[in-house]
């Protein structure tokens, strides 16, 4: 009996491993018979427990070295990691139910997004009108440049005997004749005769061109413009 526990106080470590390792092998095998296969996710679970379980141990062991003076042999190490492993089943067991509500919830923001949808409104359109504008279309033409001037038109005869005046050549010379025949003087002075006339002092260039009516650009009464 002494030399039984002097092993198993020399080695506290692999017995309380061996011991928790024990547990959760009866806990995996309970779990099977009565629910006939894991569900989805508890096989992970259930190895994390284990290593969980040979951690928390190790720790034990360890805390429980100065418990082995009172005669303890690194029994409640082996009770802590079966309530590890009770906690963490729990845990890994209540990921289960929220699966169904993620579905729902997603389904149900999918059926509201769908029915707020309002119908467009009918695209607008444009009733085009024309804006008319006027243009100057040029005609350049040459414009002629006139003032008045005295223009001379004739030559008037004037006989200083008698002061006999013609504008006529043949008939200053008749009466010539005639005062010679006579004896008496024929002379006579020479008078250029001038008229006011408009006369063509040059030219310029006028534009005579005219306004026509063009459409400049089309509107909408929405403002539109093309």
């Amino acid at each position: 009996m002494e030399r039984l526990r002097g092993w198993l106080a020399s080695h506290r470590v692999q017995a309380a491993a061996a011991a928790a390792a024990a547990i959760i092998l009866a806990l995996c095998l309970g779990a099977f018979f009565v629910g006939g296969s894991f569900p989805d996710g508890k096989a992970d679970a259930a190895g994390s427990d284990a290593s969980v379980a040979v951690s928390g141990g190790d720790g034990a062991d360890e805390r429980g070295g100065s418990a082995s003076a009172d005669g303890k042999e690194g029994g409640p190490p082996a009770e802590a990691s079966e309530g590890e492993s009770s906690s963490t089943d729990s845990k890994s067991g209540s990921k289960g139910p929220s699966s169904p509500n993620s579905g729902n919830s997603n389904s149900g923001n999918s059926g509201s997004s769908g029915g707020s949808d309002k119908p467009s409104k009918p695209a607008h359109q444009h009733s085009w009108k024309q804006h008319t504008a006027q243009k100057w279309v040029s005609n350049m033409v040459t414009v002629p440049d006139y003032e008045t001037q005295k223009v001379p038109v004739g030559t008037r005869y004037i006989f200083a005997y008698d002061g006999y005046s013609t504008t006529s050549a043949a008939d200053a010379e008749n009466h010539s004749v005639e005062l010679i025949l006579a004896g008496l003087p024929d002379n006579h002075r020479l008078e250029t005769i001038y008229e006011e006339k408009q006369v063509q002092v040059g030219s310029h260039q006028e534009d005579h061109g005219h306004y026509e009516t063009y459409v400049d650009y089309e509107y909408c009464d929405c403002g539109a413009t093309r």
